[in-house]
């Protein structure tokens, strides 16, 4: 969902971009885990810059399969630092982490991790094994109108059901910070320029329960509120544990990039003017 607003993005400001797939129609096709293909792509491509985005992100599929979400989140990197003896250029990589790692109570600083979920300990895993390598680990989470076919955004979601008039139900105990798909796409560029090694949280300056957010959306929007139930998390009979307080201190991005990020209410905004439109 990211790659597909992050690669024009990218190319408008002037990149070249291969995108990468198992599937057919993209740029290179290789198997991640396979050290072999890394070390062909890398050799013949000479990138500046690896952006992983590949990620197993079902939070209750990992749960029930561990090795299937430590295979997918920590094993192409793993094969990438394998295969970094044998190219003759090592990239940049920016990775692309979670929120997840945060529970208990916010604003949380890139020290206090405390990952409850088998997804959210598989991503922190990904971190570590990348840990001595030129790197950028961005915790994030975001929302928008996705441009990928098949993967729809939490916002997506909520418009789609409020405008079918389906039942939903919102947590007001579950908090984020997340930021506008866009947004993210402007920070990476930034990331691109500079190459700044390091862990940050990378998301609004404040945060929202997701109740609160889709409530947010739906005002600015003047959807029909009435398929929605406010209820907690606690009351759904889940696989896996789920935070219920993701919310993120930015101060450490902000200075490092002298970016100032925004408020929820903004991207929430930003979001609203998209779907308009």
């Amino acid at each position: 969902m990211l790659g597909s607003s992050l690669g024009p993005f990218l190319q408008s400001a002037g990149h070249i971009v291969f995108r990468q797939s198992r599937s057919d129609g993209y740029d290179i096709k290789l198997d991640l885990l396979n050290d072999q293909d890394w070390i062909n792509s890398l050799n013949q491509l000479q990138p500046d810059t690896v952006i992983n985005l590949v990620a197993a992100t079902n939070v209750d599929q990992c749960e029930q399969n561990p090795q299937w979400a430590f295979d997918a989140n920590v094993g192409p990197l793993l094969a990438l630092k394998r295969a970094s003896s044998f190219i003759n250029r090592c990239p940049h990589i920016v990775q692309i982490s979670t929120d997840q790692l945060y529970d208990g109570t916010g604003l949380h600083s890139e020290s206090n991790v405390h990952p409850c979920n088998v997804y959210a300990l598989s991503k922190f895993a990904a971190e570590l094994a990348i840990a001595g390598y030129p790197a950028t680990i961005l915790r994030t989470n975001f929302f928008g109108l996705s441009r990928a076919e098949k993967r729809k955004s939490f916002s997506d979601w909520i418009i789609e059901r409020m405008k079918a008039k389906k039942q939903i139900t919102l947590f007001e105990d579950v908090f984020f910070s997340a930021i506008h798909l866009n947004t993210l796409c402007e920070y990476i560029n930034i990331i691109l320029a500079r190459k700044t090694q390091g862990t940050f949280n990378v998301g609004s300056s404040d945060g929202i329960s997701k109740a609160a957010f889709a409530l947010e959306l739906a005002g600015q929007l003047d959807l029909d509120t009435s398929s929605i139930t406010i209820g907690s998390v606690k009351d759904l009979a889940l696989q896996a544990c789920r935070p219920l307080d993701m919310r993120m201190n930015t101060t450490f991005f902000q200075e490092t990039f002298a970016v100032s990020t925004p408020s929820i209410t903004t991207e929430i905004t930003k979001a609203a003017d998209e779907y308009r439109t």
